[in-house]
Order: C-alpha cells, then structure tokens, then sequence
C-alpha cells in the first residue's frame, strides 16, 4: 500500500537522497532550493509516498489561493517539478496518484496544477506516470514550446551546423572577437551580469526570476551547479550566461543575456557557442535552452517566433512542457 503524507524538516535529508538517486530528480527539487527565496513565501505542502516504510515518490509543492479555491501548486520556486520517482511499475503509479488525490481530498484541496519534469531529465525514459495521469483524468492544461540543444556526438559538426545556419564561419567569429577585444570569461561576478540582466528584462517589460542577492546565495548553497559565462569588450562586461546544472544529464540556459549597445558584435550567439563547448567538455547529454513565449502578449502561450528561430539556428529542437491539473470539487 502507497501512502502519502506532508513533508516535515526531519525528512531534509532523506528528501535529497532520493531527488540525488532518482530516476528524474534535479536542482531544483533540493529542498535548499525550494528553501533559498529571500523576498517571496511560499506556505510549502510538499509531499512524500511511501511503500513498505520506503519512500517512492514526491512532490514539491505549495499550497495557494486562487480566488475562493485551496490549490496545491507545483512549487513556485522551482520551474518543474511534479513527481519525482525512480523506475515505477504500471501498478505503483496508478496507486501512488490514487493516494496523491485521496490525500488532495481529505486536505479539502480543491485543484492540483503542475509541471512535470520534462523527459530529457531523465536517467532513463520511461512515461508510466505520463500515462497513468490520463488514464486518472489529469488534463494537460498549458503546453510550452521549449528548445533543447543535443550535446552528444561530435562537436566540430554540431558548430559547423552552426555556422551553416547563421551563413557564417568560424573564421567570422574568431575576426570578431580578436578585431574587438572581446572575451569570454567564466566567473561568479553576479554582481557586473546582474544590471545586464535588469536592462534586458525591462526591454521585455519585466523583471528577473531571480533577485541579485538570491542568485548569490543559490551559487553558495550549489557552488558546482551554477555556472557564469560573461563577455567583455576590453574591460566592459557586454553579456552574459547563466547556466544552471539540473543533474547530471542536462545542464539549462536560464539567462543568456546582452548589453545591446553592443549587439554588433553577435554577444548573444558567442555566449551560447561558448556553452555548447562547455557542456561538451562537462560531458552533459542536453543543454535545455527554455521556453519561448511572449510574455507580452494576451495569450501567455503565443510563442516567440524570433526567440525560437534564433534557437533553432543554434542548434536546438522543439520540446514541449507540459502542465498538468485536475480539480475536486466540494
């Protein structure tokens, strides 16, 4: 029999075990990750499923809400997260969501929204519990278009394409960086990439996910999986990417970023080739490049048609995100 119950602070440790050990476990599942945010609360309802005394499953959540409705919430601090299990048999998964909506009902939630961790996080691909939310009646309520970029194979091909797609070569690039003193620098200078950040996020009439002071504590509480790439034109920072290490299979682009005083000199796209050589070298299989909407417009799912053509001229193809939802009535 699977059981859940609410996650409590003694359960920290035993929590990050099973997100390190599995099956779609990352970053952002760590409860310091959940935990970190300086300026937002969240009333966290997270939730632990139990088999035989062993924990086989979770999900980070929070409860929120929504007008008169009580909702139980993929968690906000994290872009996905849904629930998180090792290998899982047809039978466990359908149990383990009948113990999930048992546990939704007897708290008098009234909906449950959440975005599962896409398939490309995975040690091993396997959708049972893809299946068993729609054999459960869970509706696919959002479908984001989001772009992958493989980094597995050769890698002097993987550029060439590329350089193809951008009718460019790499001797373009190199005459580039050397005719204007450009370089690339990998560092933890959050403070020279943050007003580059601000700046471009006000172009777009919004702000960052993340503050300067959250982003320096999560580099401290996760030092190996938070990786800065910035660009200087002498010694002028002009750009900059932040990379996040989700696990050990993929890493993602959460912020690739320009001064676009000196969009000229392409800071963008010698940012993003730069972190393809980096993955490469990590030994990642996927670098996940983020969704592509446009948040301006009424629709929040209209897609960026020039943000996914600039991605896919590096490289990248289609993925969707997907966010999942079911409501109880009383």
């Amino acid at each position: 029999m699977i059981t859940a119950r609410k996650y409590q602070p003694c359960d920290k440790k035993e929590w990050d075990k099973f997100v390190r050990y599995s099956n779609n476990g990352t970053i952002f599942n760590y409860r310091d990750f959940l935990n970190y945010h300086l300026t937002r609360n969240f009333l966290d309802h997270s939730l632990i499923f139990q088999k035989n005394h062993n924990i086989i499953g979770l999900f980070p959540a929070a409860e929120i809400q929504e007008g008169h409705q009580k909702v139980l919430f993929s968690h906000p601090g994290a872009s996905f997260g849904g629930f998180i299990v090792n290998r899982i048999s047809y039978s466990d998964a359908d149990e383990l969501l009948l113990s999930f909506e048992a546990y939704c009902r007897k708290e008098k939630f009234q909906r449950t929204f959440f975005v599962p961790t896409p398939s490309i996080y995975f040690r091993e691909p396997d959708e049972t519990l893809e299946y068993a939310l729609l054999w459960r009646n869970f509706k696919v309520e959002e479908n984001y278009i989001s772009s992958v970029i493989d980094t597995t194979g050769d890698l002097p091909g993987k550029l060439s394409v590329i350089y193809r797609k951008k009718n460019r070569s790499s001797t373009y690039y190199d005459r580039l960086i050397e005719e204007n003193d450009l370089h690339l620098e990998w560092n933890k200078d959050y403070a020279q990439f943050y007003p580059i950040l601000l700046e471009n996020k006000k172009r777009h009439s919004s702000v960052p996910t993340h503050t300067l002071e959250e982003l320096q504590k999560l580099n401290a509480l996760f030092p190996a999986g938070f990786h800065l790439l910035m660009l200087y034109a002498g010694k002028t920072p002009i750009g900059g990417t932040l990379n996040f290490v989700a696990n050990d299979r993929v890493a993602i682009i959460f912020y690739n970023m320009i001064d676009y005083r000196y969009s000229q000199f392409q800071p963008a796209t010698l940012q993003i080739i730069e972190t393809i050589k980096w993955a490469y070298q990590q030994g990642f299989s996927s670098l996940d490049f983020g969704v592509s909407q446009d948040p301006r417009a009424d629709n929040p799912l209209t897609p960026s048609k020039k943000l996914i053509r600039f991605k896919e001229e590096l490289s990248s193809r289609g993925m969707l995100r997907k966010a999942f939802s079911k409501s109880y009535p009383v």
